[in-house]
């Protein structure tokens, strides 16, 4: 059976990291709000001698510092491939030779439309650029100790991150 056909929808707030979207599917008396965001893509990546490459930063919407893997934004031009190699190298400092996409997942099917990307790479490498420079606010930080003990850690508490780890659990690119 097709989908319904998309309602007509109205634009009720937009920043410059998203728009609040309003859509009234038939019979509904309310609408229906959602996200409109760019893609995110996460990285599942390890250096050479099997660590995790993760960062910690200070994030305003739950008011702590959490515990990460490199992510960001798809931005305007670019591939999810791409994004997932800039995020990489501004994050960590980073840089590997092949990026394996292991799933492309809808990060909340009630309120968001973006997807997540999700990337594994591994036997990352520091950086040649002698001008790189770090993200500011973002630390990197290398996990030993193996996936157990990340998710064991308080403060690695993103839902999106967990689906990436999980992904790459899966997909037999780690081991728990």
């Amino acid at each position: 059976m097709p989908p319904p056909a998309t309602p007509a929808e109205e634009v009720v707030l937009a920043t410059n990291w998203f728009q609040v979207v309003a859509r009234r599917p038939d019979g509904w008396a309310d609408p229906h709000y959602s996200l409109r965001t760019r893609d995110y893509v996460g990285v599942v990546a390890t250096d050479r001698a099997g660590r995790l490459l993760l960062v910690r930063q200070f994030r305003p919407a739950i008011w702590a510092e959490t515990l990460e893997l490199p992510s960001g934004h798809v931005e305007v031009g670019q591939t999810p491939e791409q994004a997932a190699r800039a995020e990489l190298l501004e994050e960590t400092g980073h840089e590997a030779e092949k990026f394996e996409l292991l799933a492309n997942l809808s990060p909340d099917t009630g309120r968001l439309g973006n997807r997540l990307w999700c990337f594994f790479a591994g036997d990352a490498t520091p950086t040649a650029d002698p001008d790189h420079r770090a993200e500011p606010g973002v630390n990197f930080v290398t996990r030993p100790g193996g996936v157990r003990t990340l998710l064991a850690d308080q403060n690695f508490c993103s839902a999106l991150n967990y689906a990436v780890v999980f992904t790459a659990i899966l997909k037999g690119r780690l081991t728990v």
